[in-house]
């Protein structure tokens, strides 16, 4: 046994010089970081550049920023407003039911309105980081008014016109999840009364949703019109539903779940007695959040924790399409 020890032993030190030093030298190469070949998957610190973190001096704030309200996507023909509350940072996106009373999620309303307004914000909030203006965060909170006649947060699609256009999915919809997903502010919807279908998505693609308790069921329906669940919308409500008996309930059963349901199922986070109330609830969340982006890390760490999802909506429909049912269509 000994001797099966030290024979390995004796071959190493039976080593060459010119053995000892192409060690040496595989060694050093092995231990000094390899010359970065950018057209492969970046490193992290190429993702990551800590000089472009934020550097702020303590107990300075900036100075408060102009207020303003815009809408999209004209003042003419307003589909949402966005206002800005230059002293709290934060945003509010209001649907204004203006194309359709239930706000649908037509090609208009989205590309015309609900992208644009989203755009604004993110250029908005890139404006304040560079000026020194972050210092304080910012939160963009989604509503559909706080009336007691705001009965619907959002009823979907328009179907028929939607699956007619063969881009609408990567262009809009997906688009829109993704913009959402992916906003480097917190995102919390005010959901004041129904949200259906894809309302249901557009509440789940923010990261924390405040409900009215009074009014207003949040339901997956397309089981019980025959529509298949988009691959990207699907992702995005499961994004911010871990556990697969409500996915199960949510997707196969169609099932309307009351404010309080969806608060004890866990993908709402917040309850309100009225929509007015809701909006206030939303607003003070904003308020506890904002801050926390003002480091520039809300965005990125969104895409990791949101990352199956942020994958689903940037792939293709027709792509994600084909390779979930091509099995179903060789049985």
């Amino acid at each position: 046994m000994f001797r099966s020890i030290l024979s390995p032993l004796r071959t190493i030190t039976s080593f060459s010089s010119s053995t000892t030093t192409a060690i040496f030298n595989t060694h050093t190469f092995l231990t000094h970081k390899p010359l970065r070949n950018f057209s492969t998957k970046p490193w992290f610190s190429d993702i990551f550049d800590i000089s472009k973190v934020p550097r702020y001096k303590p107990c300075t704030l900036s100075p408060t920023m102009q207020s303003y309200t815009k809408h999209f996507p004209s003042e003419s023909e307003p589909l949402v407003s966005l206002s800005f509350n230059g002293e709290s940072r934060i945003f509010i996106l209001t649907m204004l039911g203006n194309e359709t009373p239930d706000n649908r999620l037509t090609h208009k309303f989205i590309g015309e309105a609900l992208l644009p307004a989203i755009a604004h914000v993110e250029h908005q909030w890139d404006e304040m980081l560079s000026s020194g203006q972050s210092d304080q965060g910012a939160a963009l909170v989604t509503t559909a008014g706080m009336s007691d006649s705001a009965k619907i947060f959002s009823n979907g699609l328009d179907l028929e016109k939607a699956i007619a256009d063969p881009l609408f999915f990567d262009t809009h919809l997906n688009k829109l999840c993704e913009k959402l997903l992916t906003l480097p502010i917190p995102a919390i919807a005010a959901v004041n009364g129904h949200a259906f279908a894809a309302g249901f998505g557009l509440a789940c693609a923010h990261d924390y949703r405040i409900m009215n308790a009074k009014r207003g069921y949040m339901c997956m329906n397309e089981i019980d019109f025959g529509a298949p669940l988009p691959h990207g919308l699907q992702m995005t409500i499961a994004s911010k539903i871990s556990d697969q008996k409500t996915m199960r309930k949510v997707v196969l059963e169609g099932h309307r779940f009351s404010a309080e349901e969806a608060f004890q199922a866990g993908f709402v986070d917040g309850l309100a007695d009225s929509p007015k109330e809701t909006l206030e609830k939303a607003l003070q969340l904003a308020e506890k959040l904002k801050g926390k982006a003002k480091m520039n890390a809300w965005g990125t760490n969104k895409e990791v924790i949101y990352a199956n999802a942020v994958k689903a909506v940037r792939m293709k429909h027709d792509e994600a399409t084909r390779l979930l049912y091509a099995p179903r269509a060789k049985m």
